[in-house]
């Protein structure tokens, strides 16, 4: 990887400790995976310009007057284009049969990439995309988990979501859920997209009024508390921009105190044309969030879908490694046949850094939970 135009050779080591962190993090088998609309696109999804601009020709073609004001704000414009056309045409079926239609399985429906990514040990998976990239690739992998064990996370899914948090926590009787936090293209009228939408998932509404706190703890609010407060994550195809998904991090980090620490990576790519934005960034999701960034070059010079393809190898790095890792616990951590075993020689943790978080997280969670609870 060529970073020479992008890095100072300190920030290249930096990013390459920071990679190794990620690779023991996901070795050690307790990290979440969360993914995000860009591990889609590569397949043929669309990106969201294109799909509020597919949204906005649908209330253009059944109605003249569209307001048009708010298109600065893309929550905000999602709202005014779906208020549109349902008060243009006295119903959402268009709507949704549009967001069916462009999310439904691609073929081939996933690439080596998914591949890769849902064959590491994470103990569980939770995207915000609408498609169903990940429960096509898992379920080469593991049959048993295909889309059957998928889920969709609304306020009538609480026993499933308790499953799903069953199977995170290693219940060998229950096999690998997929959580779409933000619904899915089969249930088009799950799919979280505009404002108001996420204001009635999160029981948030952003900006909030001054001096209001919101405190309505939804099922979606719960769970991604619950996640972020008590488990290491790894984000991938996130811009990390999303304001509401940024709130619930910012509410976990000042409700543990988690400001500047390494407990969270965001996988994600930077470029000579963005590269101070990117390390901007960087910095900002370290100190607010305690989110730690492992970059890879995005080659501007490449077709579009060549783009990212060092992410690819990035994860088939990570792949390869994690295997070695895994390999190397197994054997750190076998009984060895003597009943006594001198100092040092003790079962290690593939990180003691990864562990001390992990208990700390653990252990302030407790009585966030009790305070949950109360909000309910």
């Amino acid at each position: 990887m060529n970073y020479s135009e992008i890095f100072t050779s300190e920030e290249r080591n930096e990013n390459t400790e920071r990679k190794r962190a990620l690779i023991e993090l996901i070795a050690s088998g307790e990290a979440i995976l969360i993914v995000g609309a860009g591990s889609s696109v590569r397949v043929g999804y669309v990106t969201w310009d294109t799909l509020i601009g597919a949204l906005e020709n649908l209330a253009n073609q059944y109605g003249d007057g569209l307001d048009q004001t708010r298109k600065g704000d893309p929550l905000a414009y999602a709202e005014d284009i779906k208020s549109h056309i349902s008060e243009t045409m006295n119903s959402l079926g268009r709507y949704y049969a549009l967001l069916q239609n462009l999310f439904s399985p691609k073929n081939p429906p996933f690439d080596d990439f998914h591949r890769k990514l849902v064959s590491l040990p994470f103990r569980g998976i939770l995207t915000t995309n609408y498609d169903t990239v990940l429960e096509a690739a898992l379920g080469e992998l593991e049959p048993r988990s295909a889309y059957d064990n998928s889920l969709v996370i609304d306020e009538n899914s609480a026993g499933r979501v308790h499953e799903f948090l069953m199977a995170m926590n290693n219940d060998k009787r229950i096999t690998r859920r997929i959580a779409h936090l933000h619904g899915k293209s089969d249930t088009p009228e799950s799919i979280v997209l505009s404002i108001e939408d996420y204001r009635k998932v999160y029981g948030l509404r952003l900006p909030a009024n001054q001096g209001q706190r919101n405190s309505e703890w939804t099922l979606h609010r719960k769970l991604l508390w619950a996640v972020l407060a008590t488990r290491r994550v790894v984000f991938v195809g996130f811009s990390m921009e999303d304001p509401y998904f940024n709130k619930i991090l910012e509410i976990v980090s000042e409700d543990l105190w988690g400001w500047d620490k390494s407990i969270h990576f965001a996988v994600m790519g930077i470029s000579t044309e963005d590269t101070k934005n990117s390390k901007d960034k960087a910095k900002w999701l370290k100190s607010k969030y305690g989110v730690d960034t492992v970059f890879y070059e995005v080659l501007e010079n490449e077709i579009p879908e060549k783009k990212h393809k060092l992410l690819e190898s990035l994860f088939a790095d990570i792949a390869k490694q994690c295997a070695s890792e895994s390999l190397s616990i197994e054997e750190t951590q076998a009984p060895s046949g003597d009943s006594e075993r001198s100092e040092g020689e003790e079962s290690k943790t593939i990180s003691s850094e990864s562990g001390s978080i992990l208990n700390w997280l653990k252990r302030e969670s407790r009585r966030m939970i009790r305070r949950i609870g109360n909000e309910d």
